[in-house]
């Protein structure tokens, strides 16, 4: 009988604790994440409906609005000075 009892009770556990040890593994590992994307957005046009743009991102902004596409293969990529 305590066989039967002991089987039983491991039957039960077993998925219980590897929810928990599933869960707690996700939590650890994006909550890093988390925390470093939302510094990130914390002070950005679509998070402060205050926010001011620079005028580099007016600029950029503008551009985009205005139908100018800028296409450069990664091996073409150079620094660019914008003032």
């Amino acid at each position: 009988m305590t066989k039967e009892v002991f089987a039983g009770f491991f039957k039960k556990a077993i998925p219980v604790v590897g929810g928990v040890i599933g869960g707690g593994l996700t939590y650890a590992t994006f909550k890093p994440c988390c925390d470093r994307l939302k510094t990130t957005l914390n002070n950005t046009s679509l998070s402060n409906p205050e926010y001011q743009e620079t005028t580099e991102e007016q600029k950029i902004f503008d551009e985009i609005r205005n139908g100018v596409v800028i296409d450069v293969e990664p091996e073409e990529l150079t620094e660019v000075d914008v003032e």
